[in-house]
């Protein structure tokens, strides 16, 4: 395995009132990962917070191993030395340590160090369980850890147990050097909040990702490193794709398309596939095939960009604008407004292949005040609509109106009430013409976030929408949050920190809360509190299921804020009032037809009697704040005989975005799981 580790450590974490010209210098070139000396040996931790709390004191535990080699036994973990270790038999089976704690504790996670003296006998595939009495286990972590010698973290909700159990398969067996578990106050279940669990170990930070519409995957990456981005050699990939069905998680490292997709526009198309745009490397564009599971490289764009906005049209073509943060500044000063490569739009063609210019379509009209001008046109909240128009609705406290045909226009939709410039929050579309908007600061980092939110109500294109507040805006101050709209129309908001600042995790929430719509404007309400922090390049995506998967947060070489993980978060309207999963959610029996174009009728058979409200929400991507994919829309259904239904797509091109959307009916307000419809441009 290459190890490419770049010189010049920074403590990014740790910096806050600094030069900015020479903290932004250093952070884009690269850093060490961080070490640490455990157990008389330096060992490369790549600069992950510890679970929360402390480490429980080993020396009351009894442990047990599935197999053990001679002289290498499994009390070799916890005796202070990274010289010995455990070592399991070759086998095919799982092989498993088992700690008794030898009494009750609050237990939220764990460290392990691998072997140090041999790259061998990696723990990569892995499982942590739980139990109270050592006979009924219960899952809390599960995943693949990045195959190298670093140590290995695991961090999930706090439950009480009196055992823990890591079991993991490997041909040639496994081998643990040092092994401590942490405990920490416990966070008392409320179903009516929600649930978290578990954890899913990742080999990357997944700072952006997109869920598979085919195979209900969530593919995520990183950068050209699984830990950092800055000092990239360009040219590649670092990739997980989680598979709910199996509970399982692979990793690809994609060369073929020559592109580095930190920091990109993703849009998926209306078939489906993921087009991920510019980022580190900044004209290139590659494609996700969901059919065949594959990357594939597409034609380059017109213009380098990074950190840019895109949404797929009314008519399947693919709309970008801004990008400021890779290659060169299109915004700023009057003469780089209007330069002749301004980070103008363009638009792509998925069937031929090819990226158009439109003059006619003017970031300078999106432009926020951030004191740094290659801020200014960064993720663009925009939302495709009819006859080829796109809604921006900020961040830049100005709204407006593109036009796509031929060169394009620009026409000014008016401001947000009672709003600022609102960089990294968040815009959701949670119902036909309906966003959401919520959070952000004046500028990308080191002004305080607010609380601020509205709803703005587009009709027809280049007229002003309506603006109202919110409720009473959020409960929390927050930036760098993410967010999911979810089947019964509410908006789940997750992490997020009182400033803005990049690898830094002072001030972040772990209390999330939800948007529930209402005639007088809305409400927020919290949701189940959390114990891992979700910050800058952390994201959100809803699952088939209709539960959220939340992670990332880092990439950052040795900054201290790297997390290599993702988690699932269950709504209220899937729990009983015991916590367990409810039992008594409708199925979708079956849909006919599942591709559709604008205004045809969709029919659905279910199990039984539903609501007449149900939903189709797009399939997401996100990443850096932005979810400019999700789009949900409420359907009334009418009733066509015993458990039969039907609704109508809306009939004006985009509103329904072309693309896969998950079916939801709901009963009493609990959702189905999810049946898809395609939406053809």
């Amino acid at each position: 395995m290459k190890s490419r580790w770049y010189t010049g450590a920074l403590l990014l974490g740790t910096t806050r009132a600094r030069d900015m010209k020479h903290f932004e210098s250093l952070y884009r070139e690269g850093t060490t990962p961080d070490t640490a000396v455990i157990g008389g040996r330096e060992v490369a931790t790549v600069s992950q917070p510890l679970p929360q709390g402390q480490p429980i004191d080993p020396s009351g535990w009894t442990l047990q191993c599935s197999t053990v080699i001679s002289g290498q036994d499994c009390d070799q973990t916890i005796d202070n030395s990274t010289d010995t270790f455990w070592q399991s038999a070759a086998s095919s089976d799982a092989q498993t340590i088992t700690v008794n704690l030898g009494q009750e504790r609050i237990v939220n996670g764990l460290t392990m160090v691998p072997r140090q003296d041999k790259e061998e006998n990696l723990v990569l595939e892995h499982q942590i369980l739980l139990s109270t009495d050592g006979e009924n286990w219960s899952e809390v972590s599960y995943g693949t850890w990045w195959p190298d010698q670093a140590v290995k973290l695991s961090t999930f909700q706090p439950r009480k147990a009196n055992y823990l159990r890591l079991s993991a398969t490997a041909a040639s067996g496994i081998a643990i050097a040092d092994l401590q578990i942490y405990e920490t106050e416990f966070i008392p279940p409320n179903p009516a909040l929600g649930a978290w669990g578990p954890t899913i170990d990742l080999p990357l930070v997944p700072v952006a990702g997109a869920v598979d519409p085919i195979s209900g995957a969530v593919v995520t990456w990183s950068s050209w490193g699984h830990e950092i981005f800055t000092g990239s050699p360009g040219g590649e990939t670092q990739t997980a794709t989680w598979h709910p069905k199996d509970h399982s998680v692979t990793q690809r490292d994609v060369e073929n398309t020559q592109h580095d997709m930190f920091c990109p526009g993703i849009s998926t198309d209306q078939n489906g596939k993921i087009v991920v745009s510019g980022g580190t490397d900044q004209s290139r564009t590659s494609i996700y095939n969901t059919t065949v599971g594959s990357w594939f490289k597409a034609a380059a764009m017109n213009i380098d960009r990074g950190y840019q906005a895109t949404s797929t049209l009314s008519d399947g073509r693919i709309f970008v604008i801004g990008g400021s943060f890779s290659g060169g500044v299109g915004g700023g000063s009057e003469g780089e407004r209007i330069a002749a490569l301004g980070k103008d739009g363009e638009v792509y063609d998925p069937i031929t292949n090819q990226w158009s210019r439109i003059y006619g379509a003017q970031v300078s009209a999106m432009l926020t005040n951030d004191v740094r001008n290659y801020r200014q046109d960064n993720h663009g909240w925009l939302f495709a609509w009819t006859n080829g128009s796109v809604f921006q609705a900020g961040p830049s406290k100005a709204m407006n109106w593109y036009g796509t045909s031929g060169d394009g226009t620009t026409n000014s939709a008016g401001s947000r009430t009672g709003d600022e410039d609102a960089m990294c929050g968040n815009a959701v579309m949670y119902d036909t013409g309906k966003i959401l908007t919520f959070g952000g600061s004046p500028w990308y980092e080191d002004k305080p976030a607010t609380t601020n939110a509205a709803i703005i109500t587009i009709d027809q294109p280049d007229k002003n929408p309506s603006v109202e507040k919110a409720g009473n805006g959020m409960f929390y101050k927050r930036t760098f949050h993410s967010s999911v709209v979810l089947p019964d129309g509410s908006v789940f908001v997750n992490g997020g920190q009182d400033v803005g600042l990049p690898f830094n995790e002072s001030g972040a929430h772990l209390t999330p809360e939800r948007f529930i719509p209402d005639a007088n404007g809305g409400k927020w309400i919290k949701q189940q509190k959390n114990s891992v922090v979700r910050v800058y390049h952390s994201l959100s995506l809803l699952l088939q299921d209709g539960t959220v998967f939340t992670g990332g947060g880092g990439l950052c070489g040795d900054c201290y804020a790297n997390h290599f993980d993702g988690q699932i978060y269950t709504p209220p309207y899937l729990l009983k009032e015991d916590g367990t999963l409810r039992t008594d959610r409708p199925v979708i029996k079956s849909v006919s037809p599942n591709e559709v174009k604008p205004g045809d009728t969709v029919e659905v058979t279910t199990d039984g009697d539903v609501d007449e409200g149900a939903s189709i929400i797009r399939y997401g991507s996100a990443t850096h704040t932005v979810n400019t994919d999700q789009r949900r829309i409420g359907v009334k259904l009418t009733k066509d005989g015993s458990n039969k239904y039907e609704f109508q797509i809306p009939a004006e091109a985009g509103i329904a975005q072309p693309g896969y959307y998950m079916l939801f009916v709901l009963k009493n307000g609990v959702p189905s799981h999810s049946v898809n419809v395609r939406v053809a441009a």
